[in-house]
């Protein structure tokens, strides 16, 4: 295995891995077998047939990175940055990986911990952090008062600490990190306290909110929850429904956590978990609390989700905030599905010519919606919000067909819907590459900013990092940069923004094969 240098140079291992790129495609035998030996899905592979493959970049990336002994080259990259930054630096990346990474940065966090344990030695925060008992239990034979202070670089107090890294999620730390969650609550922890994120500055999150709906971890749960956690803190429960494993949902539950007003009920039907929203409605659940059948069907749920809600108590003449009924709402939204079942129930309603035309177009009727276009012919000028609405919320969903019509029939691209975001911002969090390609054919503008400040590049770059999608998401994050840069979008807005491993591959690749010429100027954000 090869050895970074103690400084190492990320241009030049974009470099090793284009000149090995270069030489394989060329037919050079020894580049070939690098890559057969290296990548599990090129073995077997003849050296001949292998030269005449269309090799990528990103296989040459990997080629290298595991070469060094790391399991992508986002890892690598990562490292390598983080060797070059201050050792502020080093300590602020670390925790962010450690607290809201995912499983390739905690393999990277545990990497650096374990190349630089000098780093991490002399605070005991961090020790929490990583379950280091021996440790702790130092610092509180030193300071007895130390159990109860905030401190550390995220200012936590020690138990919290403990039960927001994500570290247990790796095998090797969940007994260190429970024991030393064990000899806190001993040493008078306590199991309530809270701290703020300063991202957040109005919600104290306690103890028991990383357990339960940051890790999602039972044992740590329980152990809280043993200890005298309160249940019903505003957020536990609310965040606990996230979680493909109900089983932190469930403890909460049995420990008494009330479900009305926390929003969980909305919180799960942001998923297909239809076990998740049985629960809760079974656990005192109020299907009536708010228009929760409008909030399904705006999320895309089955028609099963519907039906429990309803006969669960939910009003099927409910209206939401906007005094849009459910009949309304459902065949705005294409859901004649739940339209049959509110008429079985005895609720039908009228149409005015606006919602006729909005009906027709997320049936995917052209036809029927352009009769009405000729009759009307500023039909698409006279839509409220509510109407004008309907477009993104179902591009939010993957109604490409619904979508396709409306585009094709006037509708505006840049309506904007919750959290002040456009269709294609939304689609980008989801990876929805052939809805951003259709609404970028149609005008969408890639510079709009969206409620938290930024544009589709910045969504492309949190999404293809970060985000925990729904499980219906397509998660094609190459794909929308792909037809982002097929927009026009200039590459050198892309180089501000850091995103996923195979998303700036292919952003490598591109540059690679135009050269430096495309990168272009940079543009104004609307």
């Amino acid at each position: 295995m090869k050895t970074l240098p103690a400084s190492p140079d990320l241009s030049h291992l974009k470099k090793q891995a284009k000149a090995l790129l270069r030489d394989a495609l060329a037919g050079e035998s020894t580049a070939v077998q690098r890559f057969i030996e290296t990548l599990p899905a090129l073995q077997n592979r003849q050296i001949a047939a292998l030269a005449e493959d269309a090799l990528k970049l990103h296989d040459a990336q990997s080629v290298v990175a595991r070469e060094y002994g790391f399991a992508s080259w986002s890892e690598l990259k990562r490292l390598v940055e983080w060797k070059r930054s201050a050792a502020a630096k080093r300590i602020e990346t670390w925790l962010s990986w450690v607290f809201e990474g995912n499983s390739s940065a905690r393999g990277s966090a545990i990497r650096m911990l374990r190349e630089g344990p000098a780093l991490f030695a002399d605070d005991p925060w961090l020790a929490c952090v990583t379950g280091d008992t021996p440790r702790i239990r130092q610092a509180l034979s030193a300071d007895a008062d130390w159990v109860h202070r905030p401190g550390g670089p995220s200012g936590m107090t020690p138990l919290i600490a403990v039960t927001h890294s994500r570290l247990i999620l790796e095998q090797p730390f969940v007994a260190g990190l429970l024991a030393s969650a064990e000899l806190l609550l001993r040493a008078g922890a306590d199991p309530n306290a809270t701290w703020i994120d300063t991202r957040f500055p109005d919600s104290p999150l306690p103890a028991l909110y990383g357990a339960a709906g940051r890790t999602h971890h039972p044992a740590m749960t329980r152990l809280l929850l043993d200890a005298g956690a309160k249940t019903d803190d505003g957020e536990s429960l609310y965040h606990s429904v996230e979680s493909r494993d109900l089983a932190c949902t469930r403890l909460l539950l049995d420990a008494g956590a009330r479900v009305i007003r926390t929003n969980a009920i909305g919180r799960v039907l942001d998923f297909d978990r239809l076990d998740g929203l049985l629960l809760l409605l079974s656990h005192g659940g109020d299907a009536s609390e708010r228009p929760w059948i409008h909030h399904a069907i705006l999320r895309g749920r089955s028609l099963n989700h519907v039906r429990a809600l309803l006969d669960h108590g939910a009003d099927p003449r409910a209206e939401d905030d906007n005094g849009v009924s459910l009949f309304r709402w459902a065949l705005l939204h294409g859901r004649e599905d739940v339209v049959g079942l509110l008429r079985e129930r005895g609720v039908d309603e009228a149409l005015s010519e606006e919602d006729a035309f909005v009906v027709a177009c997320t049936r995917a009727d052209e036809a029927g919606a352009r009769t009405i276009l000729a009759r009307v012919p500023d039909v698409v000028a006279r839509l409220g919000s509510v109407q004008l609405q309907v477009m993104p919320q179902l591009a939010d969903i993957g109604d490409t067909e619904a979508v396709r019509t409306m585009l094709s029939l006037g509708w505006p691209t840049e309506v904007k819907t919750a959290w002040d975001t456009t269709a294609l911002n939304l689609v980008i969090f989801r990876g929805d590459a052939e809805m951003a390609q259709l609404l970028l054919s149609h005008g969408a503008d890639w510079r709009t900013r969206h409620g938290f400040g930024d544009i589709s590049l910045g969504t492309l770059s949190f999404a293809s990092r970060f985000g925990e999608i729904d499980d219906t998401a397509p998660g094609d994050y190459v794909g929308c940069a792909e037809a982002l840069v097929a927009a026009g979008v200039p590459f050198c807005e892309f180089e501000r923004y850091g995103f996923s491993e195979d998303v700036m591959a292919f952003l490598d690749e591109c540059l690679s094969a135009t050269g430096p010429q495309r990168k272009g100027e940079a543009v104004p954000a609307l």
